[in-house]
């Protein structure tokens, strides 16, 4: 499950090393034979940070749509997502970062959000 999970696109035919150190890349050709194989016009996958919220790669077969704008308050990227009508129209929409509440990082995680009353 885990190389499925961490297994992100490349520019390079094949498959070879994950950049991120975990799971492997796959190259156009896999994602063709995948779509092929499965009966698919193309992948939509998540969890890899797009600078524009988004990127078309190998051909229109495999899209990143990655939601998070300025992920972990530092990458300055813009968050974006899909709309997808009867027909398999895509429309793209990307978002910006928004500022955050006045507490302190993660302060939600300890004590439910009663303690952020107090």
């Amino acid at each position: 499950m885990c190389k499925l999970l961490w297994t992100d696109p490349q520019e390079l035919p094949g498959r070879g090393p994950s950049k991120r150190g975990v799971g492997i890349a796959f190259g156009p050709d896999v994602t063709k034979r995948w779509c092929e194989a499965n009966g698919v016009t193309g992948v939509i996958r998540s969890h890899e940070v797009r600078q524009d919220g988004y990127s078309i790669e190998h051909g229109g077969l495999c899209t990143t749509v990655f939601s998070a704008p300025n992920y972990v308050d530092q990458v300055g990227n813009k968050g974006a997502f899909i709309r997808i009508d009867a027909a398999g129209s895509q429309q793209y929409t990307q978002f910006d970062a928004q500022p955050h509440p006045p507490m302190k990082p993660m302060a939600y995680a300890s004590g439910g959000l009663a303690s952020l009353l107090m």
